[in-house]
């Protein structure tokens, strides 16, 4: 549905329209160069294609770092749903000063039933916990670090799907590189590109994932009516095609970073869910 979506919690959840391609090894850097090239700072984007829009490359591109700490019941419920809980920290290191530099947010990521490409996103602002630890809220790991005024509309989204919160448990934590460009449709910036490598280890197993994500800016499809969000996916359509008609290698996929990330490690050391359900 169509609604405001620039605060925190379910009632400001977003929709994260975000196709996902998987890049070989070592392929990532031509990938990103390709996009930058073509877009970054480019004005009359797909003229062809769109020739009434007013649809153009950002000057700016970034390259910022993203530190992922993944949580999950014992069971591994969230993983075999397609669903994720985690604790982000990211570092803009092209462009320090930038205002999404340093933030930490706790993010929920909710993907309907066969519709990956329009998972629900909820986001929740940290609070520094400092003091002693009174209260099974304090005492939790990952819910110890949300803003104490938005602790309960946390829970009430596992407790509704009948997954008790204080069950969420870290799994392992995600190091990644994003290098990522933005479009702009008039003043209003629309879509993203981003080329992401990163990686994660658990005993003596690693998982690693190399991809391409075309994401529509979700505050902006969130708040668009049906004939924007229409446009917004036909120009990222367009943008795919022309991508995958350079790089036919890419392989779309329907899972999330954690979710690629938890079937290696799972390849390599198959009873990783059993030592995570008795740890």
């Amino acid at each position: 549905e169509q609604h405001a979506a620039r605060g925190f919690g379910a009632d400001s959840a977003r929709v994260d329209s975000q196709i996902t391609f998987r890049i070989p090894d070592g392929h990532a850097g031509a990938d990103y160069e390709y996009l930058k090239g073509k877009y970054v700072g480019h004005s009359a984007i797909l003229k062809d294609r769109f020739p009434d829009l007013d649809l153009r490359g950002q000057a700016m591109s970034d390259v910022s770092l993203f530190t992922d700490e993944y949580f999950d019941t014992p069971t591994l419920a969230l993983y075999r749903t397609r669903n994720s809980a985690r604790h982000r920290t990211r570092i803009n290191t092209t462009n320090p000063e930038d205002r999404k530099s340093g933030r930490e947010l706790v993010q929920m990521k909710v993907t309907p039933p066969g519709q990956f490409t329009l998972r629900n996103e909820f986001k929740y602002k940290v609070e520094e916990f400092t003091g002693h630890a009174n209260t099974p809220d304090e005492f939790h790991p990952l819910i110890r670090m949300i803003d104490k005024d938005q602790r309960e509309d946390f829970k009430k989204v596992f407790t509704d799907a009948g997954i008790d919160p204080y069950s969420l448990r870290h799994v392992f934590t995600i190091r990644q590189t994003r290098s990522r460009g933005y479009f702009n449709l008039g003043e209003t910036n629309i879509l993203s590109f981003s080329v992401d490598e990163g990686s994660a280890s658990m005993l003596w197993a690693e998982g690693r994932f190399s991809s391409v994500d075309l994401g529509l800016v979700e505050v902006a499809y969130t708040e668009a009516d049906e004939t924007r969000r229409q446009q917004m996916w036909a120009i990222r359509d367009a943008i795919i095609e022309d991508l995958r008609a350079h790089f036919p290698e890419l392989t779309q996929t329907s899972n999330s970073k954690y979710g690629i990330v938890m079937a290696e490690l799972v390849e390599e050391i198959p009873l990783i869910p059993v030592l995570l359900r008795v740890r």
